[in-house]
């Protein structure tokens, strides 16, 4: 625990600093868990024609986190992003019926606890990305017609409308929070912050039934550090498109129905992506130091999700449960299966009717190929046997509403037989690791009551 004792100041502080930044962040007046629509970073979206027309976002989030048990070794790392923008009300500004245009773009920096302290591929930190600094994370118009037909095209990531839920980011473990875990490891769906060329299309039926389907371009160079997701050519670096098609029902809150919200959906990339364990001879990759093979054909998965409300009081305050699943069906990937449970209570104590209770339990189960190449990697570094094929995730959190547009967030996660892929050269199984977290939302337009 002496670990613990000495990054509790840096945890402190990293809440205090953030809580005092001179310009904060958007949400709407609601808990992102009472709303359906999100952005794709998790945030609900502004309301509409918030000044004029223009909605703006200012958003800062922050995440502290320390492992004092478990893990290849004790370490402290924190990350944090700042969003800004605007959606653009075309009706309000200039009478064009249905029609609007987001522009966002984000900075990232800070370190990953799970990565470079616990040995895992699982972040523990819902804001740390692979590349640092600025990007155009969203660059889209939006079309909205009298008969439930809706579309949307531009620079957009999949996750912003596909697999998706306002209750995922109340949680700061990436088991959970960007999008429920497997599709960005397995099919290598585009994902806050990286966008690419794409189109969705959605109709709504009668009843809350509706259908989605979306096309994105695949463009690994454009995720690269200094790229900024500012090259629009068109196809000019593609290696596949990324397909998705959702079904769901979504009944909203101010109904007699308990709110709740279904959708059941499936994606694939026509790029095949590489072998978890073979090179190009058939052999192990690992143990002839070869490059994987590339494999050919497309990779697909499928994945369910639900959002139930099982209890409602006065002023905002509920219970809802969720759960989440993802099965790979395609080409062999790093995850086979991914399932999760969990649940959101709003309003705690009297008097306190924003704060929020989450908690949730989800089991990673890693393709077999996969733990074969660990497995080899281990016996190259003198070890042996193999790691767990299932990797278990909980976390428990408290989200203190602590005045209009600042919610902090304390966190506990538990991590059961992490994965060693970022601890190569292990010789035994991690230890299992507990991660004591910090989180903080600033959102300034919330704050600013618009």
């Amino acid at each position: 625990m002496s670990v613990l004792r000495k990054h509790a100041s840096q945890l402190a502080l990293t809440a205090i600093a953030l809580a005092i930044a001179p310009a904060l962040a958007a949400q709407t007046s609601d808990d992102a868990s009472a709303s359906v629509a999100t952005h794709n970073d998790g945030t609900s979206p502004p309301k509409p024609g918030a000044l004029n027309g223009i909605s703006p976002v200012l958003d800062f989030v922050g995440n502290g986190a320390a492992n004092p048990v478990g893990g290849v070794h004790s370490g402290y790392k924190k990350s944090g992003w700042i969003k800004f923008g605007a959606t653009f009300d075309f009706d309000t500004l200039f009478g064009w019926k249905g029609m609007s245009m987001d522009v966002y773009a984000a900075w990232f920096g800070g370190g990953n606890l799970a990565r470079s302290d616990i040995g895992n591929s699982i972040s523990a930190q819902q804001t740390w990305r692979p590349v640092a600094g600025g990007r155009l994370t969203q660059f889209d118009i939006n079309k909205k017609f009298d008969n439930g037909f809706s579309f949307t095209v531009g620079r957009i990531a999949l996750n912003t409308y596909f697999n998706r839920s306002p209750l995922d980011c109340d949680f700061m473990s990436n088991a959970m929070c960007l999008t429920p875990y497997g599709p960005i490891s397995d099919i290598g769906i585009t994902a806050y912050p990286n966008s690419s060329w794409g189109a969705v299309t959605r109709y709504d039926f009668q009843h809350f039934w509706y259908v989605q389907s979306g096309a994105f371009d695949y463009d690994n160079v454009e995720n690269l550090a200094h790229r900024n997701g500012l090259d629009f050519d068109l196809g000019h670096n593609s290696i596949g498109v990324l397909q998705a098609t959702e079904i769901g029902n979504e009944v909203p809150d101010g109904l007699q129905t308990m709110p709740h919200a279904y959708r059941f959906g499936i994606y694939h990339n026509t790029n095949g992506g590489t072998s978890p364990y073979f090179d190009d001879e058939g052999t192990s990759a690992a143990l002839a130091h070869r490059p994987l093979e590339a494999l050919p054909g497309g990779r697909t998965a499928w994945y369910g999700m639900v959002d139930q409300t099982v209890w409602r009081g006065e002023d905002g305050r509920r219970l809802q449960l969720l759960a989440r699943g993802f099965a790979n069906t395609g080409n062999p990937q790093v995850v086979k299966q991914f399932g999760a449970v969990g649940a959101s209570l709003t309003g705690t104590f009297p008097g306190r009717d924003r704060d929020t209770l989450n908690m949730f339990i989800s089991d990673t189960r890693f393709e077999s190929q996969e733990i074969d190449y660990l497995a080899d990697l281990r016996h190259l570094a003198g070890g042996v046997g193999a790691p767990h094929r299932n990797e278990y995730i909980s976390e428990l959190d408290y989200g203190i509403a602590a005045f209009r547009g600042v919610r902090i967030m304390p966190d506990l996660q538990y991590i059961v037989n992490p994965d060693p892929i970022y601890a190569t050269k292990r010789k035994t199984d991690i230890p299992n690791a507990l991660v004591v977290g910090l989180r903080v939302d600033i959102h300034v337009a919330q704050m600013l009551g618009w």
